[in-house]
């Protein structure tokens, strides 16, 4: 009996540690992914620690990670009233995304990411159409 209850434990802890290992907790993507669905709920404070968190991670992160991080870190900081923080991370993160493909945002965060660059630089910026993008 004692050796039966000590197996189940020794099973649902092993299950338990691969679940969190493959789940992504910690990891660049994560507080990306983080801040991309406080973002769309419009929970910008907490988004803003996502971001945080993920900036610590950067330099691991592939193209498409990158281009997210940028872009709603910066509609984040652009929503918090931080200007200054913003209008970098949204430059840069239009400029990647043409690098990249048209479906690393959603349609409605690239619209967002054009009208906050729109009031932030002054001046009206071209929307890309599908022909734009190099990774296609």
């Amino acid at each position: 009996m004692l050796r039966r209850i000590l197996f189940n434990c020794l099973a649902l802890g092993f299950v338990a540690l691969v679940t969190a290992s493959s789940s992504g907790c910690g990891t660049p993507g994560h507080f990306v992914k983080a801040s991309m669905n406080d973002y769309e709920v419009g929970n910008y404070n907490l988004a803003a620690r996502a971001c945080w968190r993920a900036s610590e991670e950067e330099e691991y992160m592939n193209d498409k990670a990158r281009v997210r991080y940028l872009v709603y870190c910066g509609l984040t900081n652009y929503r918090l009233g931080k200007r200054a923080e913003a209008q970098p991370m949204l430059a840069s993160g239009a400029k990647r995304y043409l690098r990249g493909k048209s479906n690393w945002l959603k349609p409605a965060a690239a619209d967002e990411l054009y009208k906050a660059l729109d009031d932030l630089e002054g001046r009206p910026h071209a929307r890309p159409t599908r022909d734009s993008f190099r990774g296609r």
